[in-house]
């Protein structure tokens, strides 16, 4: 029997297996989302990428003797095989999918489910590994009580290191009945002795879903999915930053990868600043436009931040289109951005962190405007709003 299993009420996310990644990776600099791409596969979803070096590690659909089973594999980024991950359950009635690693990427967490009796709703647990003397993952650890509450869902793990409180945090999904309402976002403390804090509820939560929590511990900011904030459709990707007091930003979507379709799994990897995350958008592998693919499948892109330019005519403050807009990278004298006659008067232009750039826009008839930016070094995502007055000539 055919087991699916859905992330956001309840139950795992299982995912299609593949057996390679070809171009994982969009070209530097390169702000487009660009679909990772995958060889012969057993159909359903591809999701909760996480790149860890030079691996990518998702859950897949496995196919067994009777139907499939969730699991998680492993594929290099320049390599075109994919491999199980040793940590996968023998047993064809239990299920794992979404691990995260902590920064010493010596202990793995992850989802686990058992197939219930029919007339139970599936519950997922949390359940960690740590790495042994020989390099290989111990004895499996199920997480304590307050965490894996009885009669509900934990599950989409995220660990990272929170340095107001100098301790690592744990966040996850579950729809625990003292939260806000379906699914929330919970984070605890992991201590020193090995304990777990009690589990807190995120703010921002809403009586709607909250899923997939991202930390990102260098920029001390949080990504997560939910369909409640006003989203372009289903499920978008919100972005909030932990500041020196332990208060949380205001929420911003992420508009270079929302769409009228769900975005889900949101990470980031640092060193080669690429994002991945999960959607049912239109691709290749599914060109059902108007609704969207039944499955998801992962995408990567790198995503800096970006530039609102909103341009006016500066006698009535109407707003300007049919303009020409350069954005030019003033350390290497390349132009990132180049517009001509544009069809709107508000755009919505890539920049990325430490950056600074010349702002130039023109318009026949108009006295053209050369503005400097400067990005911030600590924000890889941040969002600058810009307001350009156009004087025309008579």
């Amino acid at each position: 029997m055919a087991v699916v299993l859905v992330c956001f009420f309840g139950n795992i996310v299982v995912a299609q297996s593949f057996d390679s990644l070809q171009n994982p990776l969009p070209a530097e600099n390169d702000n487009s989302v660009s679909l990772v791409t995958a060889g012969p596969n057993f159909g359903g979803s591809l999701l909760a990428p996480l790149r860890y070096g030079d691996k990518l590690f998702y859950t897949v659909n496995v196919p067994t003797k009777t139907g499939k089973v969730s699991r998680i594999y492993s594929t290099a980024i320049d390599k075109n095989l994919a491999y199980p991950m040793p940590i996968n359950p023998k047993e064809d009635q239990l299920h794992i999918a979404h691990v995260a690693l902590n920064a010493a990427a010596d202990r793995i967490y992850y989802t686990l489910i058992r197939e219930p009796n029919p007339n139970k709703p599936n519950q997922s647990e949390l359940w960690y590994r740590d790495k042994n003397y020989e390099g290989g993952w111990g004895a499996a650890v199920k997480l304590p009580a307050h965490i894996n509450k009885q009669g509900c869902s934990s599950q989409q793990p995220s660990v990272g290191f929170d340095f107001n409180l100098k301790k690592e945090i744990l966040f996850y999904s579950s729809n625990r009945p003292d939260g806000k309402g379906g699914f929330d976002i919970w984070y605890c403390t992991v201590e020193r002795d090995g304990s777990f804090g009690e589990p807190l509820n995120l703010v921002m939560n809403s009586t709607a879903d909250e899923v997939t929590p991202f930390f990102f511990s260098q920029k001390q900011m949080l990504f997560f999915s939910s369909n409640f904030y006003g989203s372009k459709g289903g499920f978008d990707i919100y972005q909030t930053l932990k500041n020196d007091h332990g208060l949380w930003s205001e929420l911003e979507g992420l508009e270079q990868v929302n769409s009228k379709f769900d975005e889900l799994y949101f990470t980031y990897h640092q060193q080669s600043q690429t994002s991945y995350f999960c959607s049912t958008r239109p691709n290749a592998n599914c060109n059902n436009e108007p609704l969207g693919c039944a499955d998801f499948s992962i995408f990567s892109v790198k995503m800096g931040g970006h530039l609102v330019v909103n341009i006016l005519n500066e006698r009535d403050s109407s707003a300007l289109s049919g303009c020409n807009i350069e954005l030019e990278d003033l350390y290497t004298g390349r132009f990132e951005t180049t517009v001509t006659q544009s069809e709107a008067n508000t755009l919505l232009l890539p920049i990325y962190p430490d950056k600074k750039y010349r702002l130039i826009v023109s318009k026949m008839g108009y006295y053209p405007v050369f503005i400097e930016l400067q990005t911030a070094a600590s924000n890889c995502f941040q969002t600058l709003t810009q307001r350009v007055m156009l004087r025309p000539m008579r």
